[in-house]
């Protein structure tokens, strides 16, 4: 009995709630309707401005991201370039010391031409020793 009477005070405290909620909102009519509708139609372009926006920021956000994600993929690519071998340079070095050495041992001696220095350029100490060789031949003479 009790939660009969429990029951029809909590439907009679919510009922008028429930009623008003059910009542469909009055529409203005006359002069007011006008306004009403024109205020109603601000508020819509209102709003679809306000979603242009954001549908314009979203676009912007995603088309920085695609542009850093393609700074990032370049960066990757530029290094992940080859570099040279230390032990070629290294040889690239001799070659031209060789050459400096066959260079001024020509200049100091006034014998002998600028082709040992390319043959010792291309060829590296191989070219040093035979222009040893032929040097060495020379001295003999």
């Amino acid at each position: 009995m009790k939660r009969c009477v429990l029951a029809m005070l909590l439907a009679m405290m919510f009922l008028p709630a429930a009623a008003v909620v059910a009542q469909e909102p009055e529409w203005p009519q006359g002069p007011e309707a006008a306004e009403f509708e024109m205020e109603m139609r601000q508020r819509e372009q209102e709003l679809q401005q306000r979603e242009h926006d954001l549908d314009m920021k979203r676009r912007m956000g995603e088309l920085e991201l695609e542009k850093r994600k393609l700074g990032l993929e370049h960066m990757r690519r530029e290094t992940d370039k080859p570099k040279p071998h230390p032990l070629l340079l290294l040889i690239g070095v001799v070659h031209i010391l060789a050459a400096v050495w066959v260079y001024q041992d020509i200049r100091s001696r006034n014998k002998g031409s600028g082709l040992w220095i390319v043959i010792t350029l291309l060829t590296g100490l191989l070219g040093v020793l035979v222009y040893a060789i032929v040097r060495l031949g020379d001295k003999e003479k």
